[in-house]
């Protein structure tokens, strides 16, 4: 099991940090290592919620929801400047959905909603001006995303039960 509670640790300036729990299973840690950065979780439902995020640079923005019966896993991971993720979990069966994402570089943006039971997503940008949207409705959705280079397109990935995908996008950094 998890050890339960909000963690939030800061170093830098105007930084903000917020977690939301409503339920008596949920772990969040928010950790923000630089200038302008914001960052929140709301954790809701009578599932586990863990997530464990991390903001290195400047300017840098996420928002973390996790709701349903079942349990939703995040570890997320953003360093670089000006980079947004937005991320939507709700876990409605037995198991659990996950995700592992991050950001390398400057300017990526990021959403993820995962709606149903069994999702799984990789997600990963490395470069510049990056844009990824992923949706896993249903269950048993697997997806493994990897962008690395600059201005990479949106692929706009919808997943709609026993779904499995891996996408790689590269560009030589041009």
């Amino acid at each position: 099991g998890f050890d339960r509670g909000a963690y939030i640790s800061q170093i830098g300036t105007t930084n903000i940090a917020q977690i939301d729990q409503a339920g008596s299973t949920h772990y969040a840690r928010i950790t923000q290592n630089g200038a302008a950065n914001e960052g929140t979780i709301d954790q809701g439902g009578s599932g586990v919620q863990f997530a464990e995020v991390s903001q290195q640079g400047d300017g840098n923005d996420l928002g973390i929801i996790q709701q349903g019966n079942g349990e939703n896993v995040l570890y997320m991971a953003q360093q670089g400047n000006a980079n947004r993720a937005l991320i939507n979990q709700n876990e409605a069966g037995i198991t659990y959905n996950a995700a592992v994402v991050s950001q390398n570089g400057n300017g990526n943006d990021l959403f993820l909603a995962q709606d149903g039971s069994d999702n799984q997503a990789s997600l990963a940008q490395n470069g510049n001006s990056n844009s990824m949207t992923a949706t896993q409705l249903g269950d048993a959705n697997r997806l493994s995303w990897t962008q690395q280079g600059n201005g990479l397109s949106d692929l706009l990935i919808n997943q709609t039960g026993g779904a499995a995908v891996q996408i790689s996008q590269t560009n030589g950094g041009r």
